[in-house]
């Protein structure tokens, strides 16, 4: 896989997760990757499925030729490598039996169902009706809505994919990362200039820059090229320094960091004793509404696909208008006041190879209609903020402006603040960072002791670094913005992702972190990397006390 993507970055192209899926599907995914970059006559910023699939039909290509013992040992890494990052052995002509599928332990007080009926059976989408609950008062009704955007690329794109636009992104984003790390950070006091380490006449060193390359040498040890606007220098942890050694082994590539160390004896090497990362402040401020109000978040709803969990939705609709639920969820629900959709709201069209065989509603715009309808059964009292994913009808690259007008028209009539991917807002003066999460992937690709079924862990991360996607020409593709809108330059008290399709709550210095589950049953694909996901779960944050909690509306209770 890496092979693959290394030959297209070798010429500045970006892969596209989709089409880098339909290159693995082939039988020789490596003689591929050759007759394409023959074929190519200009090599694109990012190299999409349907540039693929014409260069095919230009050649008239009808047969790959078959496997050899090599690319066969060559296809069981690569399906090793993909287990490896989804948590689970590679089975692609078994799917797990449904009662073997585990969901991790819930609260039984907040599971919701609607019948002893099967959930999982996909019917033709029908708006329900909802019947109104007589004396039903919402305590969040009483307050009206406080959103204010902080930070979004949605109308500030200015990008046209230049080489002076790349430089610009770049220069800014280690003009914030070096003043963050030398303000925070004591360890950075002493900063100097990388052309100036050999006259610094100093015995410890302290540089910042962005990462240039990161390798490991044959006895071991991790050598990393450092750059900044004076030059490049190259540094060294020692395997023998364990502290060192494990920070250098989550370095990616094009991140901001300082390091500290000491000339070798030549002096044309930086021996590292410690990597600074920007991280999070122990002593970081909390922000709380000082009203008694919820924000629930409703990531992946996949709307349009045969998997859309529709007997779970209806659920979720019922319940959020105090329908059904016993007395402490339809509590929870009144006191519901923003809903925060964090990307994927449709499953879309053409997003990866032979889509339209899982697809309940083939055509794009009838599927943000059907949304638009099911959205208009939320109490009109209820603030929603939507942001685009992978799969929205948006440019693929990040970060994303929001949904274009003709989309947001077919919401008329409901109070919906639509914004980009990632958006940094407040609700009720409580600060969120919401973004999507195409790069968990890159990082779970990266760095060795990550996995993709693990979002928090790998949010975690992402907090440290202070950047939501770092490397460029990974699996997220990267629009360069002369302003880095994925360097996380204020920390958030919520921090929210989805992407993943797993339901997970955690907490770092301070920072609530969700992944918002989704509302799609397992898909093929996830089948085939026996990648269980966990739909249908609502976690709620209480935005006066910090408290999340998680609905669960995947099993049948009523």
């Amino acid at each position: 896989m890496r092979s693959i993507i290394n030959a297209f970055s070798e010429h500045g192209t970006f892969v596209q997760p989709d089409t880098l899926e339909y290159i693995l599907a082939k039988d020789d995914p490596e003689e591929f990757t050759s007759f394409l970059t023959r074929e190519l006559k200009e090599y694109p910023l990012v190299l999409t499925l349907d540039q693929i699939k014409n260069i095919e039909q230009a050649t008239k290509i009808e047969k790959i030729p078959q496997l050899s013992k090599d690319s066969i040992e060559k296809k069981k890494i690569q399906s090793k490598m993909l287990s490896t990052l989804y948590g689970g052995e590679l089975q692609p002509e078994t799917s797990p039996d449904e009662n073997e599928i585990e969901y991790s332990e819930t609260d039984e007080d907040n599971q919701v169902g609607m019948s002893n009926e099967e959930t999982n059976e996909v019917s033709k989408l029908q708006l329900i009706e909802i019947r109104k609950v007589g004396g039903r008062k919402p305590k969040s009704r009483e307050y009206d809505s406080e959103i204010r955007i902080i930070k979004d690329v949605t109308g500030n794109s200015t990008c046209e994919g230049t080489t002076k636009d790349f430089a610009k992104l770049f220069v800014n984003r280690y003009d914030v990362l070096r003043k963050l790390l030398r303000k925070q950070r004591r360890e950075m006091a002493n900063v100097v200039p990388i052309n100036r380490i050999k006259k610094s006449g100093v015995k410890e060193i302290q540089i910042v820059g962005i990462i240039d390359e990161v390798r490991t040498t044959q006895n071991g040890h991790r050598l990393i090229e450092i750059e900044d606007e004076t030059g490049s220098f190259a540094s060294i942890a020692l395997k023998n320094n364990r502290e060192a050694f494990q920070m250098a082994n989550e370095i990616v590539l094009d991140e901001v960091v300082g390091i500290k160390g000491q000339l070798s004896k030549n002096g044309d090497l930086l021996v590292i004793q410690n990597i600074i990362f920007p991280d999070v402040s122990i002593q970081k401020e909390r922000h709380k509404s000082d009203v008694p109000i919820c924000a629930a978040f409703l990531s992946d709803i996949h709307l349009g696909s045969k998997e859309f969990m529709e007997k779970q939705w209806q659920a979720f609709l019922r319940w959020i208008n105090g329908e059904i639920g016993n007395s402490r969820q339809r509590d929870v629900a009144g006191k519901i006041k923003y809903l925060v959709i964090p990307g994927d709201v449709v499953d879309g069209i053409g997003i990866y190879p032979n889509q339209d065989k899982e697809l309940l509603i083939m055509d794009l715009y009838k599927q943000y209609e059907a949304l638009a309808d099911q959205l208009r059964l939320i109490p009109d009292h209820i603030s929603i903020v939507m942001q685009p994913g992978n799969h929205d009808a948006v440019r693929p690259a990040e970060p994303q402006p929001t949904f274009e007008r003709e989309i947001q028209d077919l919401f008329s009539g409901k109070d919906i603040t639509f914004v980009g991917n990632p958006c940094y807002f407040s609700l009720h003066g409580v600060e969120i960072l919401s973004y999507h999460g195409q790069s968990l992937l890159d990082f779970a690709t990266n760095i060795q002791r990550l996995r993709y079924n693990e979002p928090v862990e790998i949010m975690k991360v992402m907090l440290k670094k202070h950047h939501l996607a770092p490397s460029y020409g990974g699996y997220t593709p990267l629009a360069p913005e002369h302003l880095d809108y994925m360097v996380i330059d204020k920390v958030p008290d919520i921090f929210v992702t989805g992407h993943v399709h797993l339901a997970m709550i955690g907490e770092y210095r301070g920072v609530t972190l969700i992944n918002a589950s989704s509302w799609q049953d397992q898909t093929s694909y996830q089948k085939m990397l026996n990648f269980i996901p966990d739909p249908a779960k609502l976690p709620i944050a209480d935005l006066r006390t910090g408290n999340v909690t998680m609905m669960d509306f995947s099993k049948k209770s009523f």
